[in-house]
């Protein structure tokens, strides 16, 4: 369907698809971070980068519980300002800095570990958002994604839709270990968080399968209507009710740490290739 053309989701359904997807990874915060701050070994007096860090959910939590110096970098204005308030408020040693993920604003090697958030997946080129991960990585330390890859089970038809829904792309996982393979990252280690998120979730809501009510069915259809008529918004409603379905479904896309170690030297062309 041409872009002048297309029925943008309505509210629900972007509710809904951030309550199967993304809602699944914040709903194991705890286990995630502490995870996290295990598989990169971040200690008291560390300085650390979350990219993608959003409000600075996870900043504020290794800030907490690791005495790491932590440093939050996003694109988003308006929740940097929010994260900067937040860390003002509880006075917490936190610094922030608004920029594009694909082109930090730091020296090389400053950090002694950097953590990639979904949003990484937003940026105009994930590859370079992983390559500047490293670049500002001091050598030996860890670098780690927190992403959202795609499963065989989800049909390709229904991605595209996911992503205008998420405002990012995932990639599957063997895309990723390139990624960090090409920006000089070895002894990658993945951990599957998807059975923790899928879990949490239903423990968290009680349900493990989000529908749209009756409100979100008429915003479906009313906004389809306006634009193409009652045929469009019948096909509409059975588009986004199969969307979330095929989303709810287990396996239908996985989240994943992955964690490797910024190599000193550069790699032959074999072993960036082969990891």
């Amino acid at each position: 369907m041409a872009e002048a053309n297309r029925t943008r989701p309505a509210p629900a359904v972007l509710r809904l698809v951030q309550m199967a997807i993304i809602d699944r990874w914040r709903a194991t915060g705890e286990d995630l971070y502490r995870e996290v701050a295990r598989l990169a070994d971040i200690e008291n007096g560390q300085e650390i980068v979350v990219a993608g860090c959003g409000r600075g959910v996870t900043t504020e939590w290794l800030s907490r519980r690791t005495g790491a110096s932590v440093t939050g970098v996003d694109p988003d204005e308006d929740d940097i300002a929010q994260a900067e308030e937040h860390a003002r408020t509880d006075e917490l040693g936190i610094a922030y800095q608004q920029s594009e993920l694909d082109d930090l604003p730091y020296e090389n090697s400053v950090f002694d570990a950097a953590i990639g958030e979904p949003q990484v997946a937003a940026a105009a080129s994930a590859e370079k958002a992983v390559a500047e991960l490293a670049r500002v990585t001091k050598p030996m330390g860890s670098v780690v994604l927190l992403q959202l890859t795609w499963s065989s089970e989800l049909p390709e038809s229904r991605r595209e839709l996911v992503v205008e829904r998420l405002g990012l792309r995932p990639r599957m996982l063997v895309e990723w270990k390139q990624m960090l393979r090409d920006a000089g990252i070895v002894d990658i280690q993945v951990k599957d968080w998807t059975n923790e998120c899928d879990d949490e979730l239903a423990s968290a809501t009680g349900v493990s399968t989000p529908h749209l009510n009756w409100q979100g069915k008429l915003q479906v259809m009313g906004r389809a209507l306006r634009r193409s008529g009652w045929a469009e918004a019948r096909q509409a409603l059975i588009r986004e009710t199969e969307l979330l379905r095929d989303l709810s479904r287990e396996r239908s896309m996985n989240f994943s740490i992955i964690k490797g170690v910024k190599w000193p030297h550069p790699l032959p062309l074999s072993a960036a290739t082969n990891g």
